[in-house]
């Protein structure tokens, strides 16, 4: 019996070990503040090893959010907004700066690395007049770094030999691996009576 239990134990151990996302699945939180839904994970570390190695290189990194709004765990989405947060590390003071740029733009500076990442989901939310005030519903929340690529301005128009430069000086990418958390379900009757 004490072997089961040990193989029992090491298999829950390999199986947190390789798919991380399944004991974390469920810790996405959310909560009212005026007339918008806010989003939180405290326990949440999405800036990857990558990230921080290029913020601490002085570059910048581009997160992409998307919150998908469903009438069941795993439905269809009946609504979705996505936001785009860029990060920025001042390497002679150590903090980091996140600004939201889409929709709307928001920004803060000299923030430890949990307060901008706190501040960067904070930032995202969901009209809360969307909602119906009994039905329940579920929201997931995709997040993504985007390729430096997309860290370029877009209204800048580039040369061709820029264009040419970039298709064929750079190496393929593997794209950036999109990760989810869940929560749900919820009411906004809820929210409200906890006001």
């Amino acid at each position: 019996m004490r072997a089961s239990t040990i193989m029992t134990g090491a298999a829950l151990v390999l199986l947190i070990s390789v798919c991380p996302a399944i004991s974390r699945a469920e810790s996405l939180k959310v909560h009212l503040n005026g007339d918008q839904l806010h989003m939180e994970a405290h326990d949440l570390r999405f800036l990857s090893q990558a990230a921080l190695a290029r913020l601490h290189d002085g570059a910048t990194v581009i997160y992409r959010f998307r919150l998908l709004v469903s009438a069941s765990r795993n439905g269809n989405p009946t609504a979705e907004y996505t936001y785009h947060c860029v990060f920025s590390f001042d390497i002679l003071e150590e903090k980091y700066k996140v600004s939201r740029q889409e929709p709307g733009y928001r920004t803060a500076s000299h923030l430890s690395e949990s307060a901008a990442r706190d501040l960067c989901l904070d930032s995202l939310t969901i009209p809360a007049a969307s909602m119906g005030a009994n039905t329940p519903f579920w929201i997931s929340m995709e997040y993504q770094m985007e390729d430096r690529q997309s860290s370029v301005d877009r209204s800048e128009s580039p040369s061709v030999l820029d264009s040419l430069v970039n298709i064929f000086g750079q190496k393929k990418k593997d794209p950036q691996p999109v990760d989810m958390l869940r929560g749900g379900p919820y009411r906004m009757e809820d929210f409200r009576k906890a006001k």
